[in-house]
């Protein structure tokens, strides 16, 4: 679990109390979503969110990830997810994601919450680097991530299919010695 350091979000692990709450989230921001993340397809009810919380706590207690509820501080409310995959604690290395529900988009709580989670990896986890891929027409992941820190590292012509399309991904990283204080 991420320290709490005030501001408007808090970070803590999803449990199935939130199944409700994360579905809405996810129906609330499905076209946005699914044009960039292949799992939205995948949730269709509040059971597929019960499962997806209850693998995501098996994977928080084995260390292979970090997946957090991203809440804010006022009204409690769940808005988003923010999560560090294909963790490799003996390797040193993440991967970052992070999601904001549609009406919460522009208030500056990804970047809150990329704070929060790169500190935990780095200073909690021991992690020497994170890493994030996007689509390189998601402008405003770009500028999340540079504001994070991240370093642009290239670009993966045709890396993944997503929705019958071939994408491309940049490839961002941000090493412990660059995170900012």
């Amino acid at each position: 679990m991420t320290a709490d350091e005030g501001g408007k979000i808090f970070l803590r692990p999803l449990d199935e109390s939130d199944a409700a709450a994360l579905f809405e989230a996810v129906a609330s921001s499905r076209s946005r979503l699914k044009r960039r993340m292949a799992w939205v397809g995948s949730i269709r009810s509040e059971g597929d969110c019960r499962e997806f919380i209850r693998s995501s706590f098996a994977r928080n207690r084995d260390r292979a990830a970090l997946v957090e509820g991203i809440f804010e501080r006022r009204t409690r409310n769940l808005a988003g997810v923010a999560a560090l995959t294909r963790m490799s604690v003996a390797d040193g290395r993440a991967k970052m994601s992070l999601w904001i529900r549609q009406e919460r988009v522009g208030m500056g709580l990804a970047v809150d919450a990329g704070r929060r989670i790169l500190k935990t990896a780095f200073l909690k986890e021991g992690l020497q680097r994170v890493y994030a891929r996007i689509e390189p027409s998601n402008r405003a992941a770009r500028r999340i991530l540079q504001k994070l820190g991240f370093n642009y590292e290239g670009c993966l012509r045709r890396e993944k299919k997503l929705n019958g399309r071939w994408v491309d991904q940049e490839c961002w990283g941000l090493l412990k010695s660059e995170l900012k204080k």
